[in-house]
């Protein structure tokens, strides 16, 4: 019967936030402050970050094609023959880097 006093729970105050609880808590559910100074083991999922290193040289032209297609755009409606050209001219540029930054990460 001595086991089972020893096992009964009891209530504290947070020493951060001032609420109750259980004398056996790691941390205060609450706020989270560590229970008797023992630290928490709490694990975070930490996922890798792949950081791509992409030239500049990619990005202008990726750049410079998206430029080529809104003035193909604009162009459209004035002359439209070298609106489709500046277009088409464009989207291959913005293809062609999209590989070229692909294909230099790896």
């Amino acid at each position: 019967m001595g086991n089972k006093l020893n096992n009964i729970m009891s209530l504290i105050k947070c020493s951060e936030c001032g609420k109750e609880i259980s004398d056996h808590a790691v941390t205060c559910l609450s706020c989270g402050n560590p229970i008797h100074g023992q630290p928490t083991n709490v694990v975070e999922d930490k996922k890798p970050v792949d950081v791509e290193l992409t030239s500049k040289r990619w990005k202008k032209k990726f750049l410079w094609g998206i430029a080529f297609f809104i003035g193909g755009w604009i162009m459209l409606f004035k002359v439209t023959p070298l609106g489709i050209l500046l277009m088409f001219i464009g989207v291959v540029i913005v293809i062609i880097a999209t590989i070229g930054r692909w294909w230099t990460n790896g």
